[in-house]
Parts: structure tokens; sequence; C-alpha cells
């Protein structure tokens, strides 16, 4: 049975893994443009309640911050196959990974991403996007 929290979970998390038996450094794909918006209204997102916070690439910025019921009533199952350079639309952040916006700056722009919320990272794409 899938939950509600597995659905989300794997709805907008992209992984890497270093190597075998390495820790598994979760990362998202985003466009400059996107990441720096939500750095712009991170305000808004920490207003949320309870953990984690859901913050939506195409509603940026949001009118208020997205519930869970919010992500899944509009979020409906993608059943493509996975484009694994395709950008993320949601993005998960518990409270210490939000409060990682504060530390960081990006400017606006097309540019592809790689956003490490874990290590409050961020670093170019490096395949070509």
């Amino acid at each position: 049975m899938t939950t509600a929290f597995g659905l989300v979970a794997a709805a907008g998390v992209s992984g890497s893994v270093q190597a075998e038996g390495a820790v598994e450094t979760h990362h998202y794909r985003l466009s400059a443009a996107v990441l720096a918006c939500f750095i712009q209204n991170r305000e808004i997102y920490k207003a949320a309640a309870g953990e984690p916070v859901f913050l939506l690439s195409d509603r940026c910025p949001p009118e208020r911050p997205h519930t869970l019921l919010d992500t899944l009533t509009n979020e409906g199952p993608d059943v493509r196959i996975a484009d694994p350079n395709a950008l993320d639309r949601l993005v998960t952040l518990n409270r210490a990974q939000l409060a990682c916006l504060d530390r960081l700056s990006v400017v606006a722009s097309d540019a592809v991403v790689l956003f490490f919320p874990d290590a409050c990272r961020v670093e170019p794409s490096t395949d070509g996007s």
C-alpha cells in the first residue's frame, strides 16, 4: 500500500548515489529563477504549519504556504517515464533545510541548478542544460 508520504516523497526528490555503500545525497533540479523565488519568499514558507514544508515550482511566489492536502489535490501522479533531466516541480523541506534558504544567494536565470538541502549547497547542473 502506498502512503501519502510515499507519494509526496517520490514526486519531487531527485537523488544521486556517489558510490556503492555511500550515503545517498538528495538534491532537487530547479531553474535558478525558481530557487531564487523560493529564497525571496522564504518567510511565507516559514509561516507554514507542520513539517515538511511544500514548495511548488509552478506556484512561486505562493499566496500562502502549501499544505499536504493542497499538494496531493493539485499535483496528481505523473505516470510518464521519468526524464532524469526534468526539473523538479515539488520540493519538500524540513525546518532545518528551510532555514538553509537564509544562507543562499542565487541570481534568477534560466540556468539549471542542483539544490542540495541537507548540505545547504547549490551547484550548476553539469548535464548541459
